[in-house]
């Protein structure tokens, strides 16, 4: 199962748990009037590559659940 969590209220940044092991974290790297870029790294390549080309956070969380075969997406 794939868990979310947002540490900081105030920040955009989310880190990405497969059961208990964090494997990736998110975050908006930028926002200028409706274009966002979210940048995402982790420790295994191809997320440790701090790939930050998302234009939303469902492309960032979406790209780190596509490349961790370990994650079941629940629904």
């Amino acid at each position: 199962m794939i868990i979310v969590k947002r540490p900081l209220r105030e920040e955009d940044l989310y880190f990405v748990f497969a059961e208990e092991r964090c494997v990736a974290f998110f975050y908006l790297l930028s926002s200028s009037g409706d274009k966002q870029i979210w940048a995402v790294s982790g420790d295994e390549k191809p997320l440790a590559a701090n790939t930050d080309d998302f234009a939303s956070y469902d492309d960032a969380l979406n790209f780190i659940v596509a490349h961790q075969p370990r994650i079941v997406v629940p629904g």
